[in-house]
């Protein structure tokens, strides 16, 4: 395939990540909003959030497969469909419960875009594909700033309705520029003889669903911690039991359980659900926080999201250009320790700030300290992306959707997480200051498991400058 041709095609599935990540950040600036107008809790609204995320984990392994099985193209715009349906129906859920069901719909559709997208990219790049899907921690970003700063508008001058409107036009482009550039996918041979593990999907699912609704119980009646909660923690692990053994049983698991006791395997995604659970579960907060401690409305709240997303886009680029040079660790382990600095500030709830004799403003104190945190991920994030892609190259669509499980799952839990500690905090702002602080650890402990994981690009380094001295 042409440069060109991979470039255009890179177009395409880059704006439905855009349009997947602009649904993603949109909605945490009208939290407040959600609260006040659907007469509903914080354990309750954050569902809004969680069950998106939950979703996006859950159907990313399947995509994967089905990715590989039946051709990229085909579940890319089935998932083009999905999205922009439940956007328009979430548009007009007439109360929290039924915009909870269309946002877990949604995050179906927005969880099928990354595997098919990786592997629409890998066979449009070949050989050149660790700078292109390294590129798309830069799209994130992009509808990092897109989406709080639009959200923000529309929330403090029309209906919080209207940020899941917006999604409508782009994906009505995105069907017709897709079905008109993305090369028609061939199925595998053996496609028609996989199926997809519907029991062990049901049983992962009932697992997720029944921690996270016990921790929803749980947050509802923090006083009343009873036989409810507790039952629903143990069916949850009573689920996860039969999933496990139900996977190392079946020809075609959901997930392969002799690949994910696999060493190397089983960190990249230890990793993957810590990270998320630290970095997504925290920072779908900061909104929420902001206006509590600082007063700032919906539009305040979507500039200071922005410099995160500028950082991490400039980051996420260079780092993408020169992951191989870096190689893999280094800029993991920088990343988590930079992402860990930014929560020891945001920690120590700083307010009207004067430095060297000039007064800073809480926006510009915060969205410097969110800078620092984009730094982190876009640092971070292209390393952790390709040290996954690299252990089984040949799968990479499948590796692709069990590494996003992993992050989504866990940044569904830290979400939870986050929520249920809040419930115990007569001072939201002071719990979130304590919630920062306890999610440094939560990171650090993260820089162990980098090293269980293979540095593959210090071997590409060292077989480059073999190849530049033969040439």
């Amino acid at each position: 395939m042409s440069r060109k041709q991979a470039i255009t095609i890179f177009v395409v599935v880059a704006l439905a990540l855009l349009m997947s990540s602009i649904d993603s950040t949109i909605v945490s600036v009208a939290l407040p909003t959600l609260l006040l107008d659907l007469k509903t809790n914080l354990a309750l609204v954050a569902w809004v959030m969680t069950g998106y995320m939950f979703s996006q984990g859950i159907i990313m392994p399947i995509a994967g497969k089905l990715s590989d099985d039946i051709g990229r193209k085909q579940l890319f715009m089935a998932a083009v469909v999905v999205f922009t349906a439940s956007s328009l129906a979430a548009g007009l859920a007439p109360n929290i419960f039924w915009l909870i069901v269309f946002r877990i719909i949604q995050g179906i559709g927005g969880g099928a875009f990354l595997p098919s997208a990786t592997g629409i990219i890998s066979d449009a790049f070949g050989d050149r594909r660790n700078t292109a899907i390294g590129l798309f921690g830069s799209i994130f970003p992009i509808g990092g700033i897109i989406g709080p700063n639009l959200g923000g508008f529309i929330v403090d001058h029309f209906s919080w309705r209207w940020i899941f409107f917006v999604n409508v036009p782009i994906g009505v482009a995105l069907l017709i520029s897709g079905m008109l550039i993305l090369p028609k996918a061939i199925p595998k041979a053996v496609a028609s003889k996989q199926k997809i593990d519907l029991t062990g999907v049901g049983l992962f699912v009932g697992g997720v669903f029944s921690v996270l609704y016990a921790i929803t119980s749980w947050a509802n009646n923090p006083a009343g911690f009873g036989i409810e909660t507790w039952g629903l923690f143990a069916l949850g692990l009573i689920l996860f039991y039969l999933f496990a053994r139900h996977e190392d049983r079946t020809p075609q698991p959901m997930l392969d359980m002799k690949l994910l006791r696999w060493r190397p395997f089983l960190a990249v995604n230890i990793y993957n659900f810590i990270f998320g659970a630290a970095v997504f579960g925290v920072s779908s907060f900061i909104p929420y926080y902001a206006t509590l401690a600082y007063k700032m409305t919906a539009e305040q709240n979507g500039i200071l999201l922005t410099p995160r997303s500028l950082a991490m886009i400039a980051a996420s680029t260079f780092t993408s250009v020169y992951v191989i040079r870096f190689r893999y660790r280094a800029p993991m382990i920088a990343g988590i320790i930079i992402i860990a600095l930014s929560l020891v500030f945001l920690s120590r709830g700083y307010n009207n700030l004067t430095v060297f004799g000039v007064n800073v403003s809480n926006i510009v104190m915060l969205g410097s300290l969110v800078a620092v945190w984009g730094v982190g991920m876009g640092v971070a994030n292209p390393a952790s992306n390709n040290a996954a892609l690299d252990l089984i190259p040949e799968k990479v669509a499948a590796v692709a959707g069990t590494r996003g499980m992993f992050r989504f799952v866990g940044g569904v839990m830290g979400t939870a997480v986050v929520t249920l500690l809040l419930s115990y905090a007569p001072d939201k702002v002071v719990g979130m200051q304590h919630i920062y602080f306890g999610f440094i650890f939560v990171l650090l402990a993260l820089i162990p498991l980098v090293f269980l994981i293979p540095d593959s690009a210090r071997q590409r380094s060292v077989q480059r400058n073999l190849d530049a001295k033969k040439a």
